[in-house]
């Protein structure tokens, strides 16, 4: 395998390219969402190009169900905002999705609703992410890291358990010019 090469997951669903190897044991995997997580080199599985002259393509187009998913804020604080990230709440027909496709979908609507935090009149979004194995999670802090005016933290363990992450934008101007 190379700096290139297009790998699927022997664990997981889903595919990226490698995007670097950080060691011998590990790499650096861009996944279809953009975003770059790290993969133990050991559960990495190239997939070898394929000549599309010999093969017969039929275009199957399937209606995709989504759940409006309308941002639940505090009655007393009108500058907060809850969106929960779980792709049940997301999607109502997520079952035939792949964990890389999932997480792409969970991406997007993280970003959608905090474009939408930052140019509206909120201060403070909590994502819920939840625990699983942290994927999301990561997803999530790695985006905020690109943006500037935004501060982030485990949101209150009390009130979301360990699932959530508290996003304040602290500057929506610098915020806005990330976006």
């Amino acid at each position: 395998m190379k700096v290139g090469d297009t790998v699927r997951f022997l664990n997981e669903k889903g595919e990226g390219i490698i995007k670097e190897f950080i060691s011998a044991l590990k790499a650096r995997v861009e996944i279809s969402s953009g975003i770059e997580i790290e993969v133990p080199v050991k559960e990495l599985v190239p997939i070898p190009p394929l000549s599309l002259k010999d093969m017969k393509v039929f275009h199957k187009e399937a209606p995709v169900k989504r759940k409006a998913a309308a941002p639940v804020s505090k009655a007393h604080a009108k500058d907060e905002m809850i969106v929960d990230l779980h792709i049940e709440k997301l999607m109502e027909d997520h079952y035939g999705l792949n964990n890389s496709e999932k997480l792409d979908i969970q991406a997007r609507h993280f970003r959608k609703k905090l474009e939408m935090a930052v140019n509206g009149h909120f201060t403070k979004v909590v994502f819920i992410h939840g625990v699983g194995n942290g994927v999301l999670r990561q997803a999530i802090r790695d985006l905020l890291k690109t943006y500037e005016g935004i501060e982030y933290s485990d949101a209150s363990y009390k009130k979301f358990g360990a699932g959530a992450t508290e996003v304040k934008i602290v500057s929506k101007n610098k915020a806005r010019g990330s976006l």
